[in-house]
Formats: structure tokens, C-alpha cells, sequence
């Protein structure tokens, strides 16, 4: 009686679909690492959306020195013993606000600088770079103010709130501000490393509690951008007695200057006694 040897058989039918998977597995994984060193060599180009050019204005043009950095950008209501400045979302023109800001602040003077690579700034965006700039322009501010206010929307939250952890600023304004740009960007893309990834993280948690000056947080009930957990979560870093919290319900991440709660919530917070 001859036996039939099927199991050998079986094996190489078997063998093609291994490698098949194994080929499959491994183009895989070469794309997601291709992915990643993408990510990682062009990340700033994903955080910062420097606007080309700006808008016309017949403001006050202001230059202020950061180290071998000028920065440039207009000074409002010009002459008022308090000051506000303002420090804008990642791909904002700051002079849009003008108008706005103009009335609302009516008592103040309000500086919107460029950040370094937006508008006629010179240089190129980096965190580092936002938060000496930040530093500078308070310093220059401060000279001719008795008073500084900060608002800071969305990326200029992050740098508003270091700016608050290293100076002693009147009020703090939030607008749809993040705990950490890692968690922001962990939201964002989901299946990458991007805790290892990120150079620039703005981990404004970190700083909350450091933080003496009275702070308004103005959210946007409908943000698609900014994670509602991601603003909770630095809500809850913040001393309490010192802190506000405003909910536009209805706004989202880039429309909520069409609120006009929103300038309310400004207007009163900062103009207040």
C-alpha cells in the first residue's frame, strides 16, 4: 500500500500566500516609516501658516527688535497708559482685528505684531523663537505702559500663556486655547508617535498653574480644531480663583470673531477695574 504525502503539498501551496503577507506586511511598514520621517522633517510646515504679504492699514506701523530678528506690525489707539497685545491663531493676519479691536479697546493701546516669517517679519516661525519674541515685545510694550494685557487665540495662546508665566501681565485672554500641541496633534493624527515627533510643543499645561494674572478662556462650543478635552484639560491646571471660562456654544474654531459675544466677553474682561 504506497501512502500519498499531502502535507507536502499543502506547504507549498502555503508558502506563496506567506510571502505575500510578509511582502504586504513589509511595504507596510516601510510606507508608515516613510510617513513618519515626513511628518517629523516638515512638521513645522503643518503648525505654521505664515499669510503672504499684508493687509492694507493706515495704522501706526511699530518695528520691535527680538534679538537679530525685526518684527512688524501696527500700534492702535496709540497714547493710552494701559496696553494690549495680541497674539494670533497660526495662519491669522493679525491687522484683520484691527477695526474691532480699535473700538472695543478704545481706552487702550493695542500692539498685533507679526509673529517672526509672518506678514514683514523677518525670520522663520519656531516655538523658541514665538516665545523670545513674546518676551521682547512685552519688554518694549511695558516701557511706555503701565499696564499689559495679553490675548492669545488658539496658537498665540500657547505663546500667551508662557509670556504670562515669565512677566507679570495685567489680564490674560485665552481663545480656544490647547493644553499641549502634542495632544492637539495626537488628536489630529492618531496612529503616529507624534510625542517623539514634535519638535515645538507649546505645553501650556505645564505653565497654567504659574500663572498670577487674571485669565479669561473663550471657547468655541462647536471647535472642530482644538479638542473640547484638550481645553478642559488645561482649564483644570489653572488656579480657579483667578480664572473666567465663556462658552461661545454655537461658534466654531475660525468663525467665532462673528460672535458678538465674543467681543463682549473681551470688551469687559479686560476693560474692567
Amino acid at each position: 500500500m504506497h501512502m500519498i504525502n499531502r502535507s507536502g503539498k499543502t506547504d507549498q501551496k502555503r508558502e506563496p500566500v506567506r510571502r505575500t503577507f510578509i511582502t504586504v506586511i513589509l511595504i507596510a511598514a516601510v510606507a508608515y516609516l516613510a510617513i513618519c520621517v515626513y511628518l517629523y522633517l516638515n512638521q513645522r510646515a503643518f503648525i505654521y501658516f505664515p499669510p503672504r504679504g499684508v493687509l492694507y492699514t493706515s495704522e501706526k506701523p511699530v518695528e520691535i527688535r527680538s534679538g537679530e530678528i525685526t518684527l512688524r506690525g501696527w500700534v492702535v489707539n496709540e497714547g493710552s497708559d494701559e496696553a494690549v497685545i495680541y497674539f494670533g491663531g497660526n495662519g491669522e493676519r493679525p491687522e484683520a482685528n484691527i477695526p474691532d479691536f480699535k473700538h472695543i479697546f478704545d481706552n487702550q493701546t493695542v500692539y498685533l505684531i507679526n509673529y517672526r516669517g509672518y506678514g514683514e517679519s523677518d525670520g522663520s516661525p519656531t516655538e523658541e523663537g514665538l516665545y523670545a519674541d513674546a518676551l521682547a515685545i512685552y519688554d518694549h510694550v511695558s516701557q511706555s505702559h503701565s499696564k499689559v494685557s495679553v490675548i492669545g487665540r488658539s496658537l498665540g495662546s500657547g505663546v500667551g500663556t508662557y509670556l504670562a508665566s515669565q512677566r507679570g501681565v495685567d489680564r490674560l485672554v485665552l481663545i480656544e486655547p490647547f493644553d499641549s500641541m502634542v495632544n492637539v496633534a495626537r488628536a489630529a493624527y492618531p496612529f503616529f508617535p507624534v510625542k517623539f515627533m514634535l519638535k515645538d510643543r507649546y505645553d501650556s499645561a505645564s505653565r497654567a498653574g504659574g500663572i498670577t494674572a487674571e485669565t479669561l478662556i473663550i471657547m468655541a462650543g462647536r471647535d472642530e480644531i482644538i479638542p473640547g478635552r484638550s481645553t478642559e484639560s488645561l482649564i483644570s491646571e489653572f488656579d480657579q480663583d483667578i480664572l473666567e471660562v465663556v462658552v461661545i456654544e454655537d461658534a466654531t474654531h475660525n468663525d467665532i470673531q462673528n460672535y458678538p459675544q465674543y467681543y463682549r466677553a473681551l470688551k469687559e474682561f479686560v476693560t474692567s477695574e
